[in-house]
């Protein structure tokens, strides 16, 4: 069951890739106490090419950090939140940047996270507990996607997420004409994905558990049920 005025996402659409959002995750994260304090961030584009090249993120010079900037400002992310009563909407596209025009190793990278976007994001426990270098590490657009989603459910009274087949399609970005059965959905999507973050519930925060629901003979939804690791429950 949603917590009162949660936020949801409800579309994310745009050009980005499995490493553009690790990379906006990061800047998130870099200006987590400036956000709606200054308009503007910066960072050096050293420092990002290092943690990614250190996490084998896959690594082609530091010019793929404008490339991957450019990118996410073309990202339109939409969402709910408020009361049921009246729920407010809300779209905004991700960042917005720049950088020098060759993007020297050694320049600074200058951005921006939209104001509106950046109320949501700074909702307790939407982003704020993320294990960065584990989401980083992660492998696949969609377990990046998914560990996100399990991580702003995480904290609530009862850890768990149930979401229809079709949002969670949606949320995971997965083309419309692709993997249209759920069996197929499941085992190159949802079972890669978990595995990761099970195999490692030290560096997620937690493990978690799928279970298909049904609606007649077809699954209609699935049900995630997390568990917080010992440690991560001693230290909150």
């Amino acid at each position: 069951v949603p917590i009162p005025n949660a936020v949801i996402i409800t579309k994310i659409e745009g050009p980005f890739t499995e490493r553009d959002r690790k990379l906006w995750t990061f800047l998130v994260h870099a200006a987590w106490d400036d956000l709606l304090e200054k308009r503007y961030h910066e960072i050096p584009v050293a420092k990002i090419d290092k943690l990614f090249r250190n996490l084998s993120c896959g690594h082609d010079g530091h010019k793929w950090m404008w490339e991957s900037a450019r990118r996410l400002t073309r990202t339109i992310v939409e969402w709910e939140e408020g009361p049921d009563t009246d729920r407010m909407q809300g779209v905004s596209n991700l960042m917005n940047a720049k950088t020098s025009k060759s993007a020297q190793e050694t320049g600074i990278l200058w951005y921006e996270i939209p104001a509106l976007l950046s109320e949501v994001i700074k909702k307790p426990f939407k982003f704020s507990r993320i294990r960065l270098h584990f989401m980083i590490g992660l492998s696949g657009k969609y377990a990046v996607t998914l560990y996100e989603l399990l991580e702003s459910a995480v904290n609530m009274k009862s850890p768990m997420l149930e979401v229809d087949l079709s949002k969670l399609r949606q949320w995971l970005k997965v083309p419309e004409d692709k993997l249209k059965r759920y069996v197929d959905f499941k085992r190159f999507v949802l079972e890669p994905a978990l595995k990761q973050i099970n195999d490692n519930p030290q560096g997620a925060g937690f493990s978690v558990k799928m279970e298909p629901l049904k609606e007649g003979r077809a699954v209609a939804s699935v049900r995630f049920t997390m568990t917080k690791t010992e440690l991560r429950l001693e230290e909150e």
